[in-house]
């Protein structure tokens, strides 16, 4: 299944999935899926990967373990950050009322199937 195809089936099936991506955490995306008239994932994905690094160095320091999902609630949207791999994660944006929990497991499964290939 290519990335496209990962992100798709994501964003696709939560009622309310605007768009997703799979980046690097050197900033540079490897694909993106977005629907009709949604957001730049991109710049989003970018902006929210100095957020993980930040998160990622206070785990350490705090000996919680390692970082593997985090939510932002926004006024306009919500969005999901998963790691994939510990280079690479999925940013995953939605609108409100959309079905958190399913999302979850979705954005989990996504980041499973996109590690196989970023290995």
């Amino acid at each position: 299944m290519s990335f496209l195809d990962v992100l798709k089936e994501l964003v696709d099936g939560v009622d309310g999935g605007v768009a997703a991506t799979i980046m690097g955490m050197d900033g540079i995306a490897v694909e993106q899926y977005i629907k009709a008239g949604g957001c730049d994932v991109e710049t989003v994905g970018v902006e929210y990967g100095k957020v993980i690094e930040e998160i990622k160095n206070a785990s350490t320091l705090l000996n919680l373990g390692t970082v593997q999902e985090f939510m932002v609630a926004t006024a306009s949207s919500d969005l999901l950050l998963r790691m994939s791999t510990p280079e690479y994660y999925i940013a995953f944006v939605l609108g409100h009322n959309s079905n958190i929990g399913k999302a979850r497991y979705l954005v989990r499964r996504a980041a499973e199937k996109a590690a196989a290939d970023l290995i």
